[in-house]
């Protein structure tokens, strides 16, 4: 083995990495459509809430005749602080959308605040009690409203008694939803209370290298769900701590206070598949006459930042999902984030970290050049050998290993350095692809946005350009002609290709990984002719 094949092989990884993620990742679907209007809103509601009602886990006590509720008895408030503004409704009193004011949704001077969930059907903060009879689609009373917090109420025609309390606390982005239910019948109910999200993928743009879609977090394992897959209404194996929609960057997650529910479970809404629910059912409860139960949780609607998640204390931060290198991708992204507070610019902050990680690497790539360098040399020997005993296979691996132990030189020394560098590659990768930290952040004149494309492809070219340089200067040691050409043109042209549509922060990455191996290269080449002079 040798390190043009090495070479090849993480080439090759890293192409399979993006035709997995291409054409094998769930995507959400890409075909736009106008939102719905609040009557249509209101039936769908009634469809979800039918579904709701079919499923009870005990006798309903009187379930209530299902209706479309007419758009002007549709009441909408809000509650807002410095961070966050959320729109409630008394239909269900639920989160029917949140506009984020320190982002926009599109970066520069165009950009307005983004708003999150606008679609009319998604909501987030439904809450509905199977057994009573309790469904979304029923009109709230507006108890109380200040600009911080919201209470709505509602009874059932059996005589359970609901009371939702919304409070959003200053510089949060998590609000709290406390859910008192009453037994003001003269019966003995036994139900459970259901948490949902709901989430409209319809006019969502699709992407190659991300997840969106429903998530839930069992405590140990945090488990996404393709959007064909929550179409067959799949339920978790055991209890959840806490169930959500996440997108590349931001996210919508209800976490009960006491961190657990009994379950998770997924559905879709109206029979569109597009639109899809993500719920957890606390565990069953039992309420006597004139007694009530309480029930807090935490609802987090913002970006997926893990210094705004942790402090919520319900093990938020684990959406934020680095894959295998997840141990290696935090302490880079914490590195990243210290270099930008040094010089205040992310792209600057890339080339900086890039060249830490490189200076890092720096001995053990020196192994790696020497070795090619030393096996360059003896390929003529190794050809003469191979020649010689073609039709010996035992006794040319004899005489190679004789040759190698001669020369002091081991073959897989050129590999192993650059093996040990794979992990902190694709982490670095996974960093620069999910980080919002480089949302709509600009490095220098037309890259305005690291987490977008290059608009003009000048940096994929030009990485391109110094992929060709750096395979043009590589010792190649036991490669074939065949192989030779492929890696000399092939390669850059396909790297070229693969980066196009990746985020301009990782092709900034990439590129000057690049040019300070075409450096390194150039240093070892010369040391090693002088080397041979004396």
């Amino acid at each position: 083995m040798d390190v043009k094949r090495t070479i090849l092989a993480v080439a090759l990884s890293f192409a399979v990495l993006f035709l997995w993620q291409t054409y094998f990742m769930p995507k959400p679907p890409v075909n736009p459509q106008a939102p719905a209007a609040a009557t249509q809103a209101a039936s769908d509601n009634a469809a979800e809430s039918k579904a709701d009602a079919a499923t009870p886990e005990s006798t309903p006590m009187t379930m209530p005749v299902e209706e479309v509720i007419p758009a002007q008895a549709i009441v909408k408030t809000s509650i807002s602080n410095e961070l966050i503004s959320i729109s409630l409704t008394n239909l269900g009193g639920k989160i029917e959308s949140s506009t984020l004011k320190e982002y926009n949704d599109a970066a520069g001077s165009k950009g307005k605040p983004l708003v999150l969930m606008p679609e009319e059907i998604s909501a987030a903060g439904q809450t509905t009690l199977a057994a009573s009879g309790l469904t979304n689609n029923v009109l709230y009373q507006l108890v109380e409203a200040t600009p911080t917090k919201a209470i709505y109420a509602y009874q059932t025609p059996g005589g359970i008694k609901i009371e939702k309390e919304y409070t959003l606390e200053p510089g949060h982005y998590d609000l709290e939803l406390k859910v008192t239910i009453y037994n003001v019948s003269q019966n003995v109910v036994t139900d459970s209370l259901t948490y949902s999200t709901v989430q409209d993928f319809t006019s969502k743009e699709s992407s190659n290298y991300v997840f969106s879609g429903p998530i839930y977090y069992t405590g140990a394992d945090l488990e996404e769900v393709a959007l064909d897959d929550a179409a067959k209404n799949p339920k978790s194996e055991g209890a959840v701590k806490w169930t959500g929609i996440t997108e590349k960057y931001f996210m919508m997650v209800t976490a009960p206070e006491d961190g657990k529910a009994a379950g998770a479970k997924l559905s879709t809404v109206g029979g569109n598949d597009k639109v899809i629910r993500i719920s957890m059912d606390t565990d069953a409860f039992t309420l006597t006459p004139g007694t009530a139960k309480a029930f807090s949780s935490r609802i987090y609607v913002g970006p997926k930042l893990a210094s705004l998640m942790k402090p919520v204390g319900l093990e938020l931060e684990a959406a934020l999902n680095y894959g295998w290198f997840d141990a290696i991708a935090r302490p880079l992204l914490a590195l990243l984030n210290l270099l930008y507070g040094l010089v205040g610019n992310y792209g600057i902050a890339i080339l900086i970290l890039t060249a830490m990680i490189k200076g890092v690497f720096w001995p053990l790539s020196a192994k790696s050049y020497s070795s090619m360098a030393k096996m360059k040399e003896l390929q003529p020997k190794v050809q003469a050998l191979k020649e010689k005993y073609s039709k010996d296979t035992k006794r040319l691996n004899e005489e190679m290993a004789h040759l190698y132990k001669t020369y002091k030189v081991n073959p897989l020394s050129g590999c192993l350095p650059m093996l040990v560098q794979i992990p902190v590659f694709f982490a670095l990768y996974r960093v620069l692809l999910y980080s919002i930290e480089l949302r709509h952040a600009p490095f220098v004149f037309w890259l305005q946005d690291l987490s977008a494309p290059d608009p003009y492809y000048i940096t994929p070219v030009v990485m391109g350009a110094s992929m060709f340089i750096q395979q043009k200067m590589a010792p190649t040691a036991g490669t074939s002609e065949g192989q030779m050409k492929f890696m000399l043109y092939g390669m850059p042209i396909l790297f070229t290709w693969l980066f196009k549509d990746f985020p301009a922060g990782l092709v900034v990455y990439w590129l000057m990984n690049n040019v300070l191996s075409i450096i390194q290269q150039a240093f070892q080449t010369k040391r090693a002719a002088k080397a041979k002079a004396a």
